[in-house]
C-alpha cells in the first residue's frame, strides 16, 4: 500500500503531490540573461565581421551626423535589444511573470512600420522608380541573419516556452532588426522601393516560413 492510500482526506493533496514528484530531481533555475547575453554579443561581432567583409557605405561618416539616420538606427537597435530580452524570458514557462515585455518590441516595431510608411509617403511616386528589383542587398541581408537566427532558435529550443508563436516572433524580430542595422551600414540607397524589396521582403519571407514550425520546434 502506498503512502497515498494511508492518508486521510485532509492530507490527500499533499500526498498526491508527493507521489507525483517523488522521482523528480531538483533543478537550479537558469538565468534568463546568460544565454541571450552571449548571443547578443556574438551576434554583434558576427554582424561586424560580415559588414567588414562587404564594406561599409561610402557616406557613413556623413550619416553619423544625420539626425534622421541616427533616429532610425537607435529605434532598430532598441527593437533588437528588447526583442532579444523578450525571447529570453519567453523561453521560460509563462514568461517568468513578465508578459508585459512583449509589448516593448511590438510597440517599437509598430513605430518602425509607421516610419517606413512616412518615408514612402514623402518619396511619393519615386518609390517605384528603379528600385523594384532584387539585388545583392537581399543576399547580404540573409547572410547577416542566417547564423544568428539558427543560434537563437536553438537557445529557445533548450528552454520551456509555453508561448511558441510569441517566442518565434521575438526571435524573428530580433534577428530582422540585426540584419536591418547591418544593411543600413553597407547599403547607401535610400529609395524605398529598393528598401522594401531588398531590405524588408527577405526578412518577412524568412519570418513567415519559420512561424509555421514554431510549435514543432519549441515543443517540450
Amino acid at each position: 500500500m502506498s503512502n497515498f492510500d494511508q492518508k486521510t482526506p485532509i492530507d490527500l493533496p499533499d500526498a498526491l503531490i508527493g507521489e507525483l514528484t517523488d522521482d523528480l530531481k531538483k533543478e537550479c533555475p537558469r538565468c534568463p540573461y546568460r544565454h541571450v547575453g552571449v548571443w547578443f554579443v556574438l551576434s554583434l561581432v558576427y554582424l561586424a565581421v560580415i559588414v567588414g567583409v562587404i564594406g561599409v557605405r561610402g557616406d557613413l561618416a556623413d550619416k553619423l551626423s544625420d539626425s534622421v539616420y541616427l533616429f532610425e538606427t537607435s529605434l532598430v537597435f532598441f527593437m533588437f535589444t528588447s526583442a532579444a530580452l523578450a525571447s529570453s524570458w519567453l523561453s521560460f514557462p509563462d514568461c517568468i511573470g513578465r508578459p508585459w515585455m512583449k509589448v516593448v518590441p511590438v510597440t517599437l516595431f509598430a513605430t518602425f512600420i509607421l516610419w517606413i510608411i512616412a518615408n514612402m509617403i514623402e518619396q511619393g511616386a519615386s518609390v517605384f522608380n528603379g528600385g523594384l528589383h532584387i539585388g545583392h542587398c537581399a543576399e547580404e541581408g540573409l547572410l547577416m541573419e542566417v547564423v544568428p537566427i539558427i543560434a537563437l532558435v536553438i537557445i529557445t529550443m533548450r528552454g520551456h516556452t509555453t508561448q511558441p508563436y510569441w517566442s518565434m516572433a521575438m526571435n524573428i524580430l530580433a534577428v530582422s532588426a540585426l540584419g536591418w542595422m547591418g544593411l543600413r551600414l553597407t547599403c547607401p540607397m535610400a529609395d524605398m522601393g529598393h528598401v522594401l524589396i531588398n531590405h524588408i521582403m527577405p526578412f518577412a519571407v524568412v519570418g513567415a516560413g519559420l512561424s509555421f514550425f514554431a510549435r514543432k520546434l519549441f515543443k517540450w
